[in-house]
């Protein structure tokens, strides 16, 4: 049997984490939508239009916290069973996050709360580890993914 990478470990943590955020998500959504409406205009002041697409079309807020919510729960275990794809969709998740975030963090800069900003890095310092983590060539083997002989060189 193979063994759990520790960096893997803590990746499949922050999926598991990932879903518990989503199902928090979608309790406050079922149960106190106003709420969270407001903490979006609080958190993202350029997100004017957003509360109300939100308010139009609640069946499909829905339907994505709930997938969301199954989905990282689903990549975390499979994380921890070193499933080959779990690897690329974790990968992938990771690079087109970076990239994606790099533009609206670069427009949004100027217009975060120092908070949201510093999170805004952490964020970005957290996708560059996964990345690179990932991209270890004995993480890589070990999702059978590269030859152990070329991992242990």
């Amino acid at each position: 049997m193979k063994r759990l990478p520790v960096g893997v470990s803590v990746i499949a943590t922050l999926y598991f984490i990932g879903s518990a955020v989503y199902t928090v998500l979608l309790i406050g959504w079922l149960f106190a939508r106003a709420s969270l409406i407001s903490f979006i205009e609080e958190a993202t002041p350029s997100a004017s239009l957003a509360p109300t697409l939100l308010l139009d079309v609640p069946g499909i807020v829905t339907a994505y916290f709930i997938v969301m919510a199954a989905l990282c729960c689903w990549i975390g275990i499979a994380l921890q069973r070193l499933q080959r794809w779990a690897w690329f969709v974790s990968y992938g998740f990771a690079v087109f996050s970076f990239v994606l975030d790099i533009g609206l963090f670069a427009h949004m800069f100027h217009y975060l709360p120092m908070t949201l900003a510093a999170l805004g890095v952490l964020r970005f310092a957290l996708l560059a580890w996964i990345i690179a983590y990932l991209s270890r060539t004995s993480i890589r083997a070990a999702f059978g993914l590269a030859r152990v002989g070329a991992a242990q060189a």
